[in-house]
């Protein structure tokens, strides 16, 4: 994470190469075998511990003002944001 958004932009565009249209993986099932673990033998775990982190998306009214700019003021709420799920 150190190495900031462009090595991040790097990496993901590599392993969607990859995984999408290189032949690499594609034409090597030794090499599939030894890079592609299936879900149900690992254990899912954060990357990173976030601390001081506040969505602030998760208010109405952030929700509102950003949903204006891009929708304009009669459409700024869509209808499910009051009913999704959050932590408070």
């Amino acid at each position: 994470m150190g190495l900031g958004k462009s090595a991040w932009s790097s990496v993901r565009a590599k392993i969607t190469d990859l995984l999408s249209t290189s032949p690499v993986l594609k034409e090597n099932e030794e090499l599939k075998r030894k890079a592609l673990v299936s879900q149900s033998n690992v254990e899912m775990l954060l990357p990173a511990n976030i601390g001081d982190y506040t969505d602030f998306y998760s208010s109405r009214y952030h929700a509102t003002n950003v949903g204006i700019m891009f929708r304009g003021k009669e459409n700024a709420l869509q209808p499910n944001w009051l009913h999704l799920p959050d932590s408070r």
